[in-house]
């Protein structure tokens, strides 16, 4: 009889075989033996007091704290399934994902937060009307002795969303066997590299793929997880990066820019031990990755991925602001052509995956659309998103590869250049950017950088300079946002 990939495969590695690395959230520790406990008090809790059972829906409305952890894994545990809402959504955003539910969990950080409490209270508020229970993440754990189900690991443990960058939204549900599968991948060396010694601060939210899976890949790794509530502002990381030993961070490059930028201000700087960071979901600005080792002393580990494919899919150390590396174990890639076969290594086409945990096509090929290409050794570049790609007067223009030579003049730190309707040659790119601390952006120079590597008539119509670039509720670059802003150009724009 084969045994089920389900989660308590993971709760039972915690307490047996990792029972003293621990979680860090606010003031309180916990050790992992510990965690499983009070997973099992919480599991029992949502049973006994609320009926929750297999086939139920829970969503839960919280930052990255001890309790939402817990929920992670007790939720499954009793064959139902969790959604994790984004807190940077709207309160009537919030209700549309929430979708279907039989509980709803809010924890009082979020509740009372200044940027996200009105939401949060709104959203709870519109749920409870329509007869939803709201429950408190503080008051969910009992001591009643429960037996928990034998699960098959085709169970849904997750519903996901995409952050819908470049389109509508999607939801989708994830097994038992996904997550461990996952977990597994992503423990690999040459994916997140933990190990039992590293301490994790896992910045991406959970509500983004349960914060890229890090959660199950310290249960199955033994790395601690230090937690930080609802405070992402530059200090408090920094402060945490410093005070907790953290080995290895985990958020999108926006963050380690403003991170790195608060360091570099202060008049003494703490001591890091950090030994490398994890990043993703944009494509990582030599800016970033020059700032990451001069400022904190780590290096930088790139990777593409999306909620379809559980985040992580590649990984690259070796040169992070060109390629996003190799693919993890278990998932495999090809590059397409127009008609079907299959492209050499070296030539553009649009990327396909397939593996056990990619969740948008079970059938075959995941079609990302993604434009991207796949060397001898098996490394991807992602040159553009499908849909970002700039034709302007029948030729493409690829609007990532203008994005990072931009960042590579000394002026400019970050840069999103999008499409602006033009009546002469269809679309023609405008370059947006945040400058460096301190320097000025010279339009010409900037011109004459693009012109020294890119044809002509890829130099951007028009540069702006911005304090942030707009940002999706989970980090990346929002574009859709950035050519809402666009108006269309008079006849007669340069080629």
């Amino acid at each position: 009889m084969s045994v089920p990939l389900t989660l308590d495969r993971l709760v039972w590695r915690m307490k047996h075989v990792h029972p003293g690395s621990e979680v860090v959230a606010n003031d309180t520790r916990i050790r992992f033996a510990d965690l499983a406990d009070a997973i099992a008090r919480t599991a029992a809790g949502l049973h006994s007091r609320y009926g929750i059972r297999a086939g139920d829906r829970v969503a839960v409305l919280a930052f990255n704290t001890l309790e939402h952890l817990e929920l992670l894994y007790a939720v499954p545990l009793l064959g139902a399934t969790l959604t994790s809402l984004n807190l940077r959504l709207d309160s009537t955003a919030m209700v549309a994902q929430a979708g279907r539910l039989d509980l709803l969990v809010v924890d009082q950080e979020a509740l009372s937060h200044r940027a996200t409490g009105p939401a949060v209270r709104a959203a709870a508020a519109e749920l409870a009307g329509r007869g939803i229970t709201v429950a408190s993440a503080a008051d969910l754990a009992a001591e009643a002795d429960i037996e928990l189900p034998r699960l098959h690991e085709d169970v849904a443990a997750f519903r996901f969303h995409t952050s819908g960058t470049t389109g509508p939204a999607k939801s989708y549900e994830v097994t038992h066997r996904d997550v461990v599968l996952h977990a597994l991948s992503q423990g690999a060396a040459d994916a997140s590299g933990l190990r039992a010694e590293d301490r994790v601060l896992p910045l991406v939210p959970f509500c983004h793929v349960n914060g890229w899976g890090l959660p199950f890949v310290a249960a199955l790794t033994g790395a601690s997880l230090v937690l930080p509530g609802g405070d992402f502002g530059p200090a408090r990381i920094a402060e945490l990066l410093s005070a907790e030993r953290i080995t290895v961070a985990a958020a999108v490059p926006a963050v380690w820019f403003d991170v790195c930028r608060h360091v570099a201000e202060l008049d003494t700087v703490p001591p890091f031990v950090v030994r490398e960071i994890l990043t993703g979901g944009s494509a990582v600005p030599c800016s970033v990755v020059d700032l990451v080792r001069d400022v904190l002393g780590a290096g930088v580990a790139s990777a593409w991925g999306m909620t379809e494919t559980l985040a992580v899919s590649t990984c690259e150390r070796a040169d992070p602001s060109v390629r996003a590396g190799r693919f993890v174990p278990l998932v495999e890639a090809r590059i397409a052509r127009g008609d079907g076969s299959c492209a050499p290594a070296g030539e553009q086409g649009a990327l396909q995956v397939r593996g056990p945990f990619v969740v948008g096509d079970r059938d075959g090929w995941f079609d990302t659309g993604d434009v991207a290409s796949l060397d001898e050794a098996g490394r991807l570049a992602v040159h553009d998103r499908a849909k970002d790609l700039i034709k302007s007067g029948g030729e493409w223009i690829v609007s990532a590869q203008l994005e990072q030579h931009l960042c590579t003049h000394p002026s400019v730190s970050a840069a999103a250049v999008v499409a602006r309707a033009d009546p002469k040659w269809t679309e023609r790119p405008v370059a947006v950017l945040v400058p460096r601390q301190g320097r000025q952006v010279d339009e010409t120079e900037l011109r004459a950088h693009i012109a020294q590597r890119f044809p002509s008539f890829w130099v951007p119509d028009a540069f702006t300079c911005v304090e942030h670039l707009p940002l999706t509720p989970v980090g990346k670059v929002d574009k859709r946002a950035l050519r809402a802003t666009l108006t269309p150009e008079t006849p007669g724009g340069t080629r």
